[in-house]
């Protein structure tokens, strides 16, 4: 059906018998929550860790989780870990000393749905700069928290949800990439898959959608209905056999936008959630799984990965392979408002993001290097807070 292609490096989850699988979440807000409480949700033993900075938000979060696991009759600690991940060697400590077999992060410094909730006209003119400008905010706190990671000297599987299309291809050169993203591409295949079961009347769970896309595409297919011109690749199988042909896959974004409409912003995060279980489950657990991974081991954008116990590997059709994934991704980023991220972690954006950007807000930034990431971010959250109070 598809060919599995490079084996990452550093995704073999550690099992030592008589050990629970242990993993750290790092961020403190809603999709944070959301996952954890998914966690829990387990026969097999298993220990769990939240690290945030604000240690009031940190043990309240954690002890909710561990007794509304509780209350559903299950025993899943979660330990509560108070550092600030601009304390690098603090956070290294507190990483070395729960020892980690996978960690996910949701840390961003600004949640993406955040310019959703402005007024209709200021969103419309905000958000025509796309996603790709605000790449300061996710890339500082995860920046930091590889340094972090590098330093605990773990062996931990990371993973990163905060926009790994982008975050990752800006952190390979450097060697700081996480191994996996979530959500994004992977928000899109369960409604793509309910539509081609329908039509070729079987169960979703029968077809393997395989959709190497960027977030660009992925955030916009289930708002407007089509892919805005940006590259993509999508394919359907079933039973081994390609079935793509015997699809409307020129109308299936349509009906993503119509009858299989679901909600968006904070409250859609459910199924960012659901995406990054998707991925964690499979790690934690040791069964075999096809999952859509944005940012694979510093990838652009998404593509089917394949989990299994020894590792993670790309799952793509066979007609493609890393260069055809990195192509189809890098054009999609350009239409998320970057024009190109260098092997040393140098991003570019394109000149139409940048004039939006400083129209709005009078942010001005038209190349970002690594060393800068922190300026950017802070200058970033200032204007912000200026113009859209």
């Amino acid at each position: 059906m598809s060919s599995a292609l490079t084996v990452g490096s550093n995704d073999r989850v550690r099992r030592d018998h008589g050990r629970p699988v242990r993993i750290l979440v790092v961020g403190c807000g809603d999709l944070s929550a959301r996952v954890l409480h998914g966690l829990t949700a387990t026969s097999q033993p298993r220990h769990l860790a939240l690290l945030g900075r604000d240690g009031e938000v940190v043990v309240r979060t954690a002890n909710m989780v561990s007794l509304a696991a509780t209350q559903l009759g299950r025993d899943c600690p979660v330990d509560p870990l108070v550092r600030d991940l601009a304390d690098v060697p603090g956070t290294a400590e507190a990483i070395a000393r729960f020892d980690p077999d996978i960690i996910f992060s949701a840390a961003s410094r600004q949640s993406w749905y955040v310019i959703s909730e402005l007024p209709a006209d200021r969103f419309a003119r905000v958000s025509a700069a796309h996603f790709g400008p605000w790449l300061p905010m996710h890339l500082d706190p995860v920046l930091k928290l590889m340094k972090a990671v590098r330093a605990s000297g773990t062996g931990a599987v990371v993973v990163n949800a905060a926009y790994p299309d982008a975050v990752h291809p800006a952190l390979a050169g450097a060697g700081l990439s996480p191994a996996l993203g979530i959500g994004n591409v992977a928000n899109s295949v369960p409604a793509l898959r309910t539509i081609a079961a329908r039509h070729l009347g079987c169960a979703p769970a029968e077809v393997q959608p395989r959709f190497v896309a960027h977030h660009f595409v992925s955030h916009r297919i289930s708002r407007t209905g089509d892919n805005g011109g940006a590259a993509y690749d999508l394919t359907f199988w079933q039973g081994g056999t390609e079935v793509t042909d015997r699809l409307p896959v020129d109308t299936m974004f349509h009906s993503m936008r119509t009858e299989y409409r679901r909600t968006g912003g904070r409250q859609g995060q459910l199924m960012t959630a659901a995406s990054a279980l998707g991925v964690l489950e499979p790690l934690a657990t040791g069964a075999e799984a096809t999952a859509h991974v944005p940012g694979w081991h510093g990838l652009p954008g998404g593509c089917p990965v394949r989990i299994t116990r020894e590792g993670t590997a790309l799952d793509l059709p066979p007609r493609l392979g890393e260069r055809d994934v990195a192509e189809i991704n890098r054009d999609g980023q350009r239409y998320d408002g970057i024009a190109r991220i260098a092997e040393d972690g140098l991003v570019e954006f394109t000149d139409e993001s940048v004039e939006i950007m400083r129209e709005e807000l009078g942010y001005n930034c038209k190349q970002l290097a690594l060393a800068d990431v922190e300026e950017a971010a802070d200058e970033l959250a200032a204007r912000y807070a200026e113009c859209c109070p």
